[in-house]
């Protein structure tokens, strides 16, 4: 046997060399994909957050709005409603409130009958239902609200 035998298994080859430069692909793509991946999960899971907050404002302000039918005056059709959405979301106060007047719905003259108007507003800026993320802010609105009329009467 020659020197050169003994030295080439020992010198890797051309194919060993490109084979073992790739071993740390995978974990590299790996590192840069996740970040992003989590960051959409994220969106995703906060818009279902907002959206069922949406939904439970809506479902309040149809359900006060609906309360009111059969009452005889303003103020029991307000009260009513009032009651109705206090039961629904909870306590008015900082989180959400009720309109269009301060604190109460309105009511007006619908031709011959009279209809009452629930607004709420929920301040998601201030009450975020998921904890905000970098940049997340930018697409996702301050406050959500839902009207609901109702001839009453």
């Amino acid at each position: 046997m020659t020197l050169r035998h003994h030295l080439q298994p020992a010198m890797p080859t051309r194919r060993r060399l490109i084979k073992r430069g790739e071993s740390g692909a995978a974990a590299v793509e790996f590192a840069l994909v996740i970040g992003l991946f989590v960051f959409i999960l994220y969106g995703l899971i906060a818009f279902g957050m907002i959206l069922a907050t949406k939904q439970r404002i809506t479902n309040g302000a149809a359900e006060g709005a609906r309360a009111a039918v059969g009452q005889t005056t303003d103020a029991a059709a307000k009260s009513v409603a009032i009651a109705r959405i206090t039961q629904a979301l909870g306590t008015p106060g900082s989180t959400y409130t009720i309109g269009p007047g301060v604190g109460e719905p309105t009511t007006a003259t619908c031709g011959a009958n009279k209809c009452i108007t629930v607004t709420i507003t929920y301040n998601l800026g201030a009450h975020p239902v998921v904890p905000p993320a970098p940049g997340l802010g930018l697409v996702t609105p301050n406050t959500i609200s839902s009207t609901a009329v109702v001839q009453y009467s």
